[in-house]
């Protein structure tokens, strides 16, 4: 897997280098670094949601001895960003323009893309989902992942369009942290009241059983305005460059 894993990152490196040196868009190369940065949260994401990786792969030893798949710090440069670096070539093209009803739209197609992510990991066992507390929802666990992660690579094509202007250096500092905000932002603010039941249930060995359904209801009503902002976003992004 991990060979398969990096293939497909050379080849996102390799084109997005091709971009670079053709046509002056440096901030491909820098989207997928910012990837990388974003892959430290790993860890965190996968106690507080309750992801289970395969033992069996290949890992890296954080500090504090906190193992990190080497295919998910492979795979980290373009889980994220490449749908949204896709939307901002098809921009380059002339061939999508950035406003609401497109921003929703684009949001829904960067759904579809993560959770074919998910339903490839989950079938080659490099992933599961243990009981808590995704596991306990009345959604499947790869659906509100996979709606979570399509916020933050809508966030990352905001932030792409936003300093498509920058100097270099700006656009370095800008992205480089991008896709590790983001991913703080949402899976830790947004998904807030998915994880705190579960450390209630560890803090207090008890916890009503209906606090993590109320906490989706939450989780799904911040992500819909947050698809909102996003699009607004991206519509407001979409008049300025009109004028």
């Amino acid at each position: 897997m991990e060979f398969g894993v990096a293939l497909v990152t050379i080849a996102c490196y390799g084109l997005a280098a091709a971009l670079w040196w053709y046509d002056g868009w440096r901030q491909y190369v820098f989207a997928l670094l910012s990837g990388h940065v974003a892959a430290l949260l790993a860890p965190l994401w996968a106690t507080l949601y309750g992801v289970v990786y395969n033992p069996a792969l290949a890992a890296l030893r954080l500090p504090l001895g906190v193992p990190l798949p080497t295919a998910l710090v492979l795979a980290s440069a373009w889980v994220y960003p490449f749908p949204a670096l896709l939307v901002l070539f098809l921009y380059h093209a002339r061939w999508w323009f950035p406003g609401y009803l497109t921003g929703l739209l684009t949001y829904v197609l960067m759904l579809l893309y993560h959770l074919l992510l998910q339903l490839v990991g989950l079938r080659s066992q490099a992933w599961a989902y243990g009981a808590e507390p995704l596991g306990m929802l009345p959604l499947p666990p790869a659906l509100v992942s996979a709606a979570l992660a399509a916020l933050v690579s809508l966030g990352l094509l905001y932030v792409l369009l936003l300093v498509g202007r920058y100097a270099l250096l700006s656009q370095l500092l800008t992205l480089l942290p991008a896709t590790l905000l983001l991913s703080l932002g949402i899976h830790g603010l947004l998904g807030a009241p998915l994880w705190v039941p579960l450390l209630l249930r560890l803090a207090l060995l008890s916890a009503p059983p209906w606090l993590l359904s109320v906490g989706l209801l939450f989780t799904l009503a911040l992500l819909a305005w947050a698809i909102h902002i996003g699009a607004w976003g991206l519509g407001h992004i979409g008049r300025r460059f009109a004028t």
